[in-house]
């Protein structure tokens, strides 16, 4: 069955996208949480008529993307966590953990954005890639700390600097 999405669909596609799947995906998820309708000669003339204000609507989303990315580019964030005598981490940084980071530096993203192969299960720098919108992507570079030497002789700024200076060497070598 083909249908026409009515909004973004991450695994489909995006709105005003026409895309083939399964009689009963379509009927049993995406129509009944309108995020599709099927495919027929009245919903085409619709879309038709609807194309000039998506392609508006794709330009600002994308210009917001691109507004977005250039905020996150430069940033670095630490994440302090509990840590064993191994150096594992209790637990691990997931996508969650980098979304909370980024609000309190008033960043907001999805959790679907953030993009890793596998949790975060050790300490140190690790870079982390984040889907904006179609084409535009941003990494960041995430700094995954020990919270007892945080709380111990360092505050966060500390460590934000002494990591930035260490780049800046790096990069001067």
């Amino acid at each position: 069955m083909e249908v026409i999405l009515k909004k973004d669909f991450i695994s489909l596609g995006y709105e005003g996208d026409i895309c083939k799947v399964k009689d009963g995906y379509a009927r049993n998820y995406l129509i009944p949480r309108n995020i599709a309708v099927i495919k027929n000669a009245g919903n085409l003339k619709t879309l038709a008529q609807m194309q000039k204000s998506l392609e508006k609507k794709r330009a600002k989303r994308k210009m917001e993307a691109e507004i977005l990315k250039g905020k996150i580019v430069d940033i670095s964030v630490v994440i302090p966590v509990k840590v064993a005598d191994n150096g594992k981490l209790y637990g691990s940084v997931s996508q969650q953990s980098i979304v909370d980071a980024l609000k309190e530096k008033e960043i907001d993203i999805s959790k679907r954005d953030v993009h890793m192969d596998k949790h975060i299960k050790e300490l140190g720098e690790y870079e982390v890639e984040i889907k904006l919108y179609h084409s535009v992507n941003a990494n960041i570079k995430i700094n995954v700390v020990n919270i007892e030497t945080l709380e111990g002789s360092q505050t966060e700024t500390e460590i934000k600097e002494e990591t930035i200076t260490e780049e800046k060497i790096n990069e001067e070598a």
